[in-house]
């Protein structure tokens, strides 16, 4: 079966800036594609696999800043000193459920 045969959700390509924070630690990323459940970053910060972070996104069409709680799941490494960051979703907010359900809505 290949990754695409297990998503749960389709992923929807974006362009998104984010803040991602973990250890104490903020720094900026960019969303490059999202789904119900996961978002996809690039990041010129690596973290490791299983790491817990924050994200905190403005999603087009949400009224305000959106907060996830979530875990990394795969790392990639990226062009120069940019890497990729699949992050799975471990907490979100019924508020934000809906925004990020709107937002995809928008995406078909």
């Amino acid at each position: 079966m290949s990754g695409d045969e297990r998503r749960r959700s389709p992923r929807y390509p974006v362009d998104i800036p984010a803040r991602l924070s973990s250890g104490g630690e903020a720094f900026p990323a960019q969303i490059k594609d999202v789904c119900r459940d996961a978002v996809l970053l690039e990041s010129h910060r690596v973290l490791a696999l299983g790491a817990t972070v924050s994200l905190a996104m403005e999603l087009p069409g949400a009224d305000r800043p959106l907060n996830v709680l979530g875990r990394v799941i795969r790392v990639i490494r990226g062009e120069g000193d940019a890497h990729r960051l699949a992050v799975l979703f471990a907490d979100v907010n019924p508020a934000a459920a809906t925004a990020i359900d709107f937002f995809l809505a928008l995406q078909d």
